[in-house]
Formats: C-alpha cells, sequence, structure tokens
C-alpha cells in the first residue's frame, strides 16, 4: 500500500468505517439504555402508586396488611413479563435484516440446474468434451466464456492462460458444474454433464483452488477429507508428490500437527502444497488446478508451478494460471481473452510467433525484471527505481 501511495487512502477508509460502526453500536446502547430506564421507571411509578392506593384502603379499613403486601408486589411480578420488550425489539430488527439476505440467497437464480433424473454416470470421463461452449454468470450482459471448445484425453495437459477477467476461472466453474452452460455441450465419456448429478460430475473433475479451505485442525485430517480411509503411507506419498514430505517430517506433531484457523500456521506456499496433496490423494480422473500460485510472490509462485507440473505428469491436468513460466511442461497453452479463444497450441510454437501469448511473456519478464530491480540491494537498483 505504501508502494502503491494507497496507504492514506485505506486509512482514511477504515476510519470512516469505524466511526460508522461506533455511531451504529452507539445508537443500539442508547436504544437499550432508553429501553430499560422507561421500563424501571415505569415499573417504579406503577409501584409507588399502587403502594398509595393500598395504603389509603388499608386506612379506610377496606384493605388489610397482608393483602396490601400483594398490592404492590403485583405491578412488580407483572413487569416481569414485559421487561424484555426493549431488547426484543431490537432483536426482532437484527432478525429482520438477517431474513432479508436469508431470501437474498433462497430467491437468487439457481446457477446449475440439477436433472429430474439423473443418468448413469460413465465408468470414466473421456474424452472430455467442450464444443461451442458459453456461459454467463447472473446479471452479466455478455457471456463470460464464449465458444470454448476444448478435448481432454487421458493424460493429456491442458494451460489455460489470459488476463483477470478473460474467462479462465469460469471454464473451471463449468466443468465442476458450478455453473451451467448457457450454449453448447460439455460431455464427460460421451454422456452429457447436464444429464448427470452434480456430485457425479465431481467424482470424475475435482478441483484445487487459489483459496482452498483448510480447517482449524491437524495435518493429517485436513488431508483425509479427500479420503477418510487413507493410511498413512497414502497421506505420507501425497505429501511428497506435493513437496511435503520433509516439511511435515519437521513438525513437532508430525501428521497430528494443527495448522491454524484457515492454515494461519502455514505460510501460502505450504497452504497451496497442502491443498495440492489433498486433490492428490482424492485421485480425481481430471484435476482443474484454479490459480493456484495466486497471492504468492514470484519466487515461491514460480517455485510451486513447477512442482504443480511435476506432481500431475502423467495426470489429466488443467491448469488455470496468468503466469507463463514453466509452461512448456504442458501439452497445450490455450490463451482467452474476453471469453473467446484468441490463440491455442504448444507453448514453444506460441511463444515463437508474434501473438497474445508472446506479448503477455514479454509482459511477465518486464514485470519480473522491474520487482527483481526493487527487491535489489540499494546499490543494484535503476536509478528511476532508487528515486
Amino acid at each position: 500500500l505504501t508502494v502503491a501511495g494507497a496507504l492514506r487512502d485505506r486509512l482514511d477508509r477504515a476510519r470512516a468505517a469505524d466511526r460508522t460502526l461506533t455511531g451504529i453500536a452507539s445508537r443500539q446502547s442508547a436504544a437499550a439504555a432508553l429501553g430499560a430506564g422507561l421500563s424501571a421507571v415505569v415499573c417504579g411509578l406503577t409501584v409507588v402508586a399502587a403502594a398509595f392506593v393500598g395504603a389509603q384502603a388499608v386506612r379506610d379499613g377496606r384493605l388489610d396488611g397482608v393483602a396490601l403486601a400483594v398490592v404492590v408486589l403485583t405491578p412488580l411480578a407483572a413487569f416481569e413479563a414485559v421487561t424484555g420488550l426493549p431488547l426484543a425489539v431490537q432483536y426482532r430488527q437484527r432478525v429482520k435484516h438477517s431474513a432479508e439476505r436469508v431470501f437474498e440467497v433462497l430467491d437468487a437464480p439457481a446457477p446449475v440446474h440439477e436433472p429430474a433424473v439423473a443418468a448413469a454416470p460413465p465408468a470414466g470421463p473421456f474424452p472430455l468434451e467442450l464444443a461451442g461452449l458459453s456461459a454467463r454468470h447472473a446479471g452479466q450482459d455478455r457471456p463470460a466464456l464464449d465458444g470454448f471448445t476444448l478435448t481432454l484425453d487421458a493424460g493429456r495437459r491442458v494451460a489455460v492462460v489470459g488476463a483477470s477477467g478473460s474467462g479462465k476461472t469460469t471454464l473451471a466453474q463449468v466443468l465442476l458444474r458450478f455453473l451451467d452452460a448457457e450454449r453448447g455441450t460439455y460431455r464427460l465419456g460421451g454422456v452429457a454433464a447436464a444429464e448427470l448429478d452434480g456430485d457425479d460430475v465431481r467424482r470424475l473433475v475435482g478441483l484445487c483452488a487459489q483459496d482452498a479451505h483448510l480447517f482449524d485442525s491437524s495435518v493429517r485430517e485436513n488431508l483425509r477429507l479427500a479420503r477418510t480411509d487413507a493410511s498413512d503411507e497414502e497421506l505420507r506419498e501425497a505429501l511428497r508428490r506435493a513437496r511435503l514430505l520433509d516439511w511435515a517430517d519437521r513438525l513437532p506433531d508430525g501428521l497430528d500437527t494443527l495448522v491454524g484457523e484457515h492454515g494461519s500456521k502455514l505460510s501460502g506456499g505450504q497452504r497451496q502444497r497442502l491443498a495440492l496433496a489433498r486433490a492428490l490423494l482424492a485421485d480425481f480422473p481430471v484435476l482443474v488446478l484454479d490459480e493456484p500460485a495466486e497471492h504468492l510472490d514470484l519466487a515461491t509462485a514460480d517455485a510451486l508451478t513447477d512442482d504443480l507440473l511435476r506432481a500431475t505428469e502423467g495426470r489429466t491436468t488443467v491448469l488455470i494460471t496468468h503466469r507463463l513460466r514453466g509452461l512448456d511442461a504442458v501439452d497445450e497453452v490455450v490463451v482467452l481473452d474476453g471469453g473467446r479463444t484468441v490463440q491455442r497450441g504448444p507453448f514453444a510454437e506460441l511463444a515463437a510467433v508474434e501473438g497474445p501469448l508472446r506479448r503477455m511473456l514479454e509482459q511477465e519478464r518486464e514485470t519480473d525484471r522491474l520487482l527483481d530491480g526493487v527487491t535489489a540491494p540499494a546499490a543494484d537498483r535503476p536509478t528511476f527505481l532508487s528515486k
């Protein structure tokens, strides 16, 4: 934020948000205090009035002393039933807003429509075929993915690259049936994916996402989410393939070491490698890696991408990424722009000719060079960066 010159703006926004929240809390506290105060005042006045009337009745002989105690205590007992009303009014407002958020979800159009009667899943997903496929998110004016075509056979690895918003993650959502295709076909082993139960599709096509969730539990239990019956030998093999076994062996409690909430005790690279080990343990026939190196520094991102490609060798893989380093190891690169395929082919061929991928490659190299200058010692930095 400091380098980008955005720190002051972010701090101002944080202070404004804090003032807003403080104002809301103050109003809620004032309302609660007013309600409780009014209840106490009204109850007290009622008791005083009852005592005054009762005392007059005792003096006139219409009421004895024991009955006077009942008259005075009756308002106190009656007000116990209404003491919680001010708080109930506040909770009613909270529940109302909560219900509005719940109904927003319930009333939202379903991104995926499950078939009334699901077809029997195929024995395997191959060939996995996308033909002329278009998909659109709710509220969008144009398709996020338009006329996309891809065929995957066993062992084939494809990288899908493009700028942010080019449709890469939409492709992952379609492959996992988190989003229905608007046009075109998507077939697994000759069966239309739309005719299959979503869970059957996700048994054939698995995902390792950039924000894969880690639970506040042990390394072992986070891995066993993929296969609850996995043995320690299988867990260790998955960690070895994800280049995490040496790290796991050095942990104080081994596989029983806690990773913290959202994996807070791990580095970004370790979190992604653990998510990859979990995906490898699940042994999906087709594995989709959606921006696995996102949010990592360049050195860690490139090392992780290299390990991902080594770990998935021989496995049908769709690697969705904005980094081009190491993609010469895949069979085909598909370049997306605005949801459309603008270039495809082997990485070496695309990098050798003028086109979108070559321009992306040159831009990436220039960015890497500049970032290397920023992180270099001051004496080695370019003059304009030092200033």
